[in-house]
């Protein structure tokens, strides 16, 4: 008990930690910190800049930045604010052709993974651990692509990866470094030039589960949630009032769907009339559905986005996510397990069409004290990073 309660002071001390510097802005609901990875490219217009992807109970967040020579490096900023970048060996820095080094996920043994480019232009995986070394690998069946998404306590890490004929598989890499593979149920088996995108897990909890999604082989290619436990044994699953036309259902390619340990997922769906939706299903496979206030209700807007849109969900129940309001601004979100959703916007986010907080092809992460990381999308088209610290009578 004593070492429990001392771990709670420590990691409450680091969250309190990250409300330390300058510039912090306080909102209604929170303090808003923003901060520039050491590199980022700010040029006005090239949409480069600072991508969060992941915080840690400690408070320690991981991300990628993109330099002014067009080339990924990971991140890791301390709960004070102290930035370092690093790279995987091997990671291919030619200029101009965004290749290099993507973190996307922190552990709170501060294990990092992620994905790098070689100079021949192989996708590999890696693994970082808290002393930096990294240890490289590829899915077995990888015709190059190997991109881990998450990483849990144990060290298992999930992901997916593309064949030699650029179709999508979700890999679990055993805390050993061997693998099992999987797709779902009937997943559709041409490859991302027609359309299918195969098979992914995007999240997994301690006791070994994972959450993901997979297209259908049907005329439709319809997306559908994806659960796989520990044991192996896959559910594939629908929210209710999910579309079953192109480009429609639970998910979308490329999607990033929480799980926690509890086994409650989160993430989004899009209906019949291309308009997106917000869900979270419990371990017993019931459904609560909702939408963020101020989300647009056209097609396109609402709750989600089209493609690679990232969800979180902590061992609360709190959710965070993204929304389009209905002049195609992007906004965050944080719904607490009650059900109640707070709008996230960055003082300094753009507020023309496709710019704001988070954003299509971002990550986001959400920790056990609610603290959020992410991206926001300013009006010169520079992305930079920032972290939510919420109230404490929040």
């Amino acid at each position: 008990m004593k070492i429990v309660v001392f771990a709670a002071l420590i990691s409450f001390a680091a969250l309190m930690a990250l409300a330390a510097p300058l510039g912090a802005a306080e909102s209604l609901n929170a303090t808003i910190i923003t901060f520039d990875a050491p590199g980022a490219d700010l040029t006005a217009n090239d949409f480069n800049g600072t991508y969060p992807s992941g915080v840690n109970d400690w408070g320690v967040i991981t991300g990628f930045v993109i330099d002014t020579n067009f080339v990924y490096h990971g991140f890791l900023r301390s709960p004070g604010g102290k930035i370092v970048t690093f790279e995987a060996p091997g990671a291919d820095t030619t200029a101009g052709i965004y290749t290099g080094t993507i973190a996307n996920s922190i552990n709170n043994r501060g294990e990092i993974t992620g994905s790098y480019t070689d100079a021949s232009g192989v996708v590999h995986g890696f693994l970082r651990d808290a002393a930096g070394k990294v240890t490289s690998f590829d899915a077995p069946g990888s015709g190059g692509y190997t991109n881990p998404l998450a990483v849990n306590l144990e060290g298992a890490i999930v992901g997916n990866y593309a064949d030699a004929n650029s179709l999508f598989h979700a890999f679990l890499r055993h805390p050993d470094g061997t693998f099992t593979t999987w797709v779902g149920p009937q997943s559709c088996t041409t490859n991302g030039s027609l359309g299918c995108y195969g098979s992914g897990a995007s999240s997994i909890n301690i006791f070994g589960a994972s959450a993901g999604g997979f297209l259908d082989n049907s005329a439709n290619q319809v997306h559908h949630g994806l659960l796989r436990n520990r044991g192996g044994k896959l559910t594939s699953f629908d929210a209710p009032g999910a579309g079953t036309g192109v480009g429609q259902g639970t998910g979308c390619p490329g999607c990033r769907t929480g799980i926690n340990d509890s086994g409650f997922i989160a993430s989004t769906f899009t209906d019949a009339n291309y308009v997106f939706h917000g869900y979270v299903r419990s371990p017993e496979g019931e459904f609560a559905t909702y939408d963020a206030p101020g989300a647009g209700s056209s097609a396109g807007q609402g709750t989600g986005c089209y493609s690679d849109c990232p969800v979180a969900i902590n061992d609360s129940g709190a959710i965070a996510g993204t929304f389009i309001d209905a002049n195609n601004v992007f906004h965050g979100f944080v719904r607490s397990s009650r059900g109640k959703v707070t709008t996230i916007d960055v003082p300094a986010a753009g507020t023309g069409s496709y710019q704001g907080t988070t954003c299509q092809f971002c990550s986001l992460g959400l920790n056990q004290w609610g603290v959020i990381t992410g991206s926001y999308l300013d009006a010169n088209n520079v992305f930079h990073g920032f972290v939510r610290i919420p109230r404490r009578d929040e």
